[in-house]
């Protein structure tokens, strides 16, 4: 809401990314309020509904999908990257997903994938937020 107001007053606002991922699209929370921020050009959302579909799709496959983008505002942008969900398997299957961007994208192995990924923790730029 802050960025939408930011936009709105003229004041120049970086590319935001959301990555939101339910079982099924009635579970999309604030659905109305994103679409009207991606109208305004505030926010790209990235939708994953894992029981839409025969093939289980999960938010680390829109990651891996809209990876170089991810890493050219993670690495070259100061971009932050926020995960939030359960603590059963979302924090590894995300951080799987952005070691693969980076391996890919950056054209480094795994280890140096790692110590990116382990740096934008230590910056403050990569977050866990998940429960039990």
């Amino acid at each position: 809401q802050e960025r939408v107001m930011q936009k709105r007053k003229g004041i120049d606002v970086g590319k935001c990314m959301l990555f939101f991922g339910a079982r099924y699209k009635q579970e999309w929370l604030y659905r109305e309020e994103f679409e009207k921020y991606e109208k305004e050009g505030v926010l790209q959302m990235h939708t994953a509904f894992s029981r839409e579909q025969a093939r289980k799709i999960y938010v680390q496959h829109r990651i891996v999908e809209a990876g170089p983008d991810v890493a050219e505002r993670m690495l070259n942008q100061g971009g932050h990257f926020y995960v939030c969900g359960s603590a059963r398997q979302v924090p590894e299957d995300i951080y799987t997903a952005m070691k693969e961007v980076m391996m890919a994208n950056e054209r480094v192995n795994e280890d140096e994938a790692e110590a990116i990924l382990s740096n934008l923790k230590m910056e403050g730029r990569y977050t866990v937020e998940a429960w039990s």
